[in-house]
């Protein structure tokens, strides 16, 4: 007993000691960004002088007085929020279709993530050529169906729908494919027991088929979020922010910080903030999740 003990002790240790190089590569070029970002976020740095004094929590106070930075704050958490639950409902709904689908399942599985593969600037162009204009493919059906046509970039609670959409196409994909392994980990057998005390469809999904994917649904909650808030390429390509400000999410007013305004501290604040957020909304989706 005591050599298998040693035997499997001595497996672990050199499974452990084969991630470790990886672990510690990847851990050290995230610490080293992290840790960069926020001591620039305590000084007062930029490309057009070389001092570089310190000025504490100046620039985060800076932040939250600036109203351009309020506004994106706002923005964010309305994408944010409308991505994560437009988005979970689609990955929920998708992972069931093709958990139920016995024909070409790999097949489909491969189609449906078409779109996480896309790089963003192609998504958003392609969702950019569907709305802009009042001559644009959605307007031309709008119209073949009775309706008026619009601007869709040129409204500030329009574009938001378009950028939120354009979104949810992209990163939906891979929340599909966390939720499909959690459906087909589960034992068959448990459905057939539920269905002997008398469960219904509904109530095998809430009682059954819910509670046992829960750890898959808060890891694609937080890979929701994680990709919202994080998100660039799809809404500078889609609509730059605009119209006006309507669309200027944090990842874009951080860009605008640093490559428009050459002012990195206060960028460097601004991602602190996102890395703040993004931390948050994992803890209490894991807690949620009960992982």
């Amino acid at each position: 007993m005591r050599q298998k003990n040693r035997t499997a002790g001595k497996k672990i240790l050199f499974a452990y000691l084969l991630l470790f190089p990886t672990v510690f590569f990847v851990i050290g070029i995230l610490g080293y960004g992290v840790v960069s970002a926020f001591i620039l976020s305590l000084h007062e740095v930029s490309a057009l002088s070389v001092e570089t004094p310190f000025v504490g929590i100046d620039n985060y106070i800076k932040l939250f007085k600036n109203p351009n930075f309020i506004n994106s704050f706002e923005k964010s958490l309305i994408f944010v929020s409308s991505s994560v639950i437009l988005g979970i409902i689609l990955s929920l709904t998708a992972s069931l279709s093709l958990y139920k689908i016995k024909v070409l399942r790999s097949t489909l599985q491969s189609i449906s993530l078409i779109p996480y593969l896309v790089s963003g600037v192609s998504a958003a162009v392609s969702w950019r050529f569907l709305f802009s204009g009042m001559d644009s493919l959605v307007n031309i059906w709008y119209e073949m169906l009775g309706g008026t046509p619009v601007s869709w970039l040129g409204h500030p609670i329009r574009a938001m729908v378009v950028v939120v959409l354009a979104n949810v196409w992209k990163i939906v994909p891979f929340s599909t494919l966390i939720l499909l392994g959690g459906l087909q980990s589960i034992d068959p057998d448990i459905f057939d027991a539920a269905a002997i005390d008398g469960a219904t469809g509904i109530k095998k999904f809430r009682y059954v088929t819910l509670p046992l994917i829960a750890p898959m649904m808060g890891i694609s909650i937080i890979w929701l979020n994680f990709a919202s808030f994080n998100m660039f390429d799809v809404v500078i390509a889609t609509t730059g922010g605009g119209p006006g400000r309507a669309t200027d999410v944090m990842a874009v007013h951080l860009y605008r910080l640093a490559f428009d305004r050459l002012d990195f501290s206060t960028a460097s604040a601004v991602m602190i903030i996102l890395l703040l957020l993004n931390v948050a909304v994992s803890i209490f989706s894991l807690r949620l999740s009960k992982v």
